[in-house]
């Protein structure tokens, strides 16, 4: 079995600070294989545990809508150059400011590596004059496939976008995001704004 800090410091140690030697990569955290299922797997339950109390309490019946998106981005989920892929992203409107969500993103560099994230994200649109301009933070999962190997490792970023509707409730997003071990990320997102209450009236 592939060892997990090593095949990461190769691919994203090293990807970062311009070397393919892997002793002079910065060595990044990681987890074994158990340990890292068993921490992942309690964020998630925290998520759908306080979607779950929302419905409980009636609280989605005041939500202000839901959301919908399919993305294309480009990343640095690769050892050299660039890895292009898709995603698909789901959110609640808590009020005109926040929203929650979440997000799955598969991207391939064509070539050696091909990576699966999943993430929560929470979101705040920014009060300045620019409409619908948000920062998103988001946490979750990364699994890296490589060699007929499989290795985990969290996932940690901040997203900079920017909300532009084109035709009613549809939308399209430009972003661009930061963090960990994705490095960096610029991508484009359409989707649809829809309110699931407002329907079943």
């Amino acid at each position: 079995m592939v060892n997990t800090k090593i095949a990461l410091k190769k691919i994203y140690g090293c990807r970062l600070f311009g070397t393919k030697n892997a002793n002079l990569c910065k060595t990044i955290l990681t987890f074994p294989r158990s340990e890292f299922l068993n921490k992942y797997r309690n964020i998630t339950h925290i998520f759908f545990f306080l979607i779950l109390f929302l419905f409980i309490t009636g609280g989605l019946s005041a939500l202000s809508g839901e959301f919908a998106g399919l993305g294309f981005e480009g990343s640095a989920n690769t050892r050299e150059g660039m890895a292009f892929g898709g995603s698909l992203s789901f959110g609640l409107n808590l009020d005109h400011r926040f929203s929650l969500g979440l997000k799955a993103y598969l991207s391939s560099d064509a070539d050696m590596v091909t990576t699966l994230e999943s993430a929560v994200f929470f979101r705040y649109y920014l009060p300045i004059k620019i409409d619908n301009l948000f920062a998103q933070v988001e946490m979750g999962a990364s699994v890296f496939f490589e060699d007929d190997e499989s290795y985990p490792a969290f996932l940690v970023g901040l997203t900079l976008g920017w909300r532009y509707y084109v035709w009613k409730e549809w939308y399209i997003e430009p972003s661009v995001r930061f963090g960990y071990p994705f490095a960096w990320g610029v991508g484009i997102t359409a989707g649809l704004s829809f309110d699931i209450a407002a329907l079943r009236q």
